[in-house]
Formats: structure tokens, sequence, C-alpha cells
């Protein structure tokens, strides 16, 4: 997408993103575009957060959530 560039560490690592405002609006993003973009970066948000994180077993949400 443009306006949008990745920071990466030395090894390579994606660490941050830079959004250019200005850029994105003189090229006329859509806003559906723009919209799907940061649904999908806060899903990948959430993966990276979650990596690391011990989960628990279906069964034992679904009766949970039935109860």
């Amino acid at each position: 997408m443009t306006g949008v560039n990745y920071v990466t560490n030395d090894q390579g690592e994606k660490t941050a993103l830079l959004i250019d405002l200005a850029q994105l609006r003189a090229h006329n993003t859509s806003e559906t575009d723009l919209t799907d973009f940061l649904e999908d970066l806060d899903d990948m948000i959430a993966l990276e957060l979650s990596k690391g994180q011990t989960g628990r077993p279906y069964d034992e949400v679904r009766k949970e959530i039935i109860k």
C-alpha cells in the first residue's frame, strides 16, 4: 500500500510501521482499502502479542461458554 513503510532491525525483522498520511491522501487511497489494511494490521499485532502464550483446551472453553 502506498504510504506505508516498515522499519526493520539489523536482522531484517519488521519492528515498526510508518504511515505517511500525506502520501495516502495524495494517492487518494480509498477508505475501504485503508480500513482493510488497518483490520489486517490489528490481526498481525494480536498475533505478535500472543506469541508464547499458552492456550486452553477447546472443550474447556466450550463448557465455560455453554454455562
